[in-house]
């Protein structure tokens, strides 16, 4: 119900609000209500939710749950995995301004660098004063390094505000063995 104001009700909180915080889809949120997992009330013709219900609320992991843990195995193509790392602080007091400019990256598909098989951006510590950037790449799909370095400079360009890239350090390694 687009364009409705929901009353700012000290304690709870709309769907959308609910699904923001729970880092789930508006759709998922309301099944979670439906199906009893999550309480909910009716005001109106729209549901509210009790802030801290939804706070302490843990989502089951989505899909089915592995009864094994997958078996280490060898890259079996004529190429090879490789792995960039980039450890890098954050700004001081950046770190709520980070976690947003992460999430618009990721609901915009930004940054993907393209070649990537997998990419990761690690918290370095709980307090969230470093990250480790982790890119993995087969050799065989992995761009030129002139496109590589533009990409990288693409995102410290939009990052330069929350992370400090003259502290970064950066590794380029090959896989040995992966699950």
């Amino acid at each position: 119900m687009d364009g409705i104001n929901i009353p700012n009700l000290a304690g709870y909180v709309s769907i959308k609000e609910a699904a923001d915080i729970l880092g789930v889809s508006d759709k998922r949120v309301y099944q979670y209500v439906m199906s009893g997992r999550l309480p909910a009330q009716k005001v109106g013709h729209i549901l509210i939710l009790p802030e801290e219900e939804v706070r302490r609320f843990k989502p089951g992991p989505s899909g089915r749950t592995r009864t094994k843990a997958p078996a280490w195995r060898t890259y079996r193509s004529r190429g090879k995995l490789l792995t960039t790392e980039i450890n890098v602080q954050v700004r001081a007091g950046q770190q709520e301004k980070l976690i947003d400019k992460l999430k618009v990256i990721q609901k915009e598909g930004k940054h993907t660098f393209p070649g990537t098989v997998a990419r990761y951006i690690i918290k370095g510590n709980d307090e969230l004063t470093a990250l480790q950037i982790l890119l993995i790449w087969k050799d065989t799909e992995m761009p030129e390094e002139p496109t590589r370095q533009d990409d990288l400079a693409a995102f410290q360009e939009e990052m330069a505000d929350v992370l400090d890239w003259r502290t970064a350090q950066y590794d380029t390694n090959e896989a040995i063995i992966h699950t």
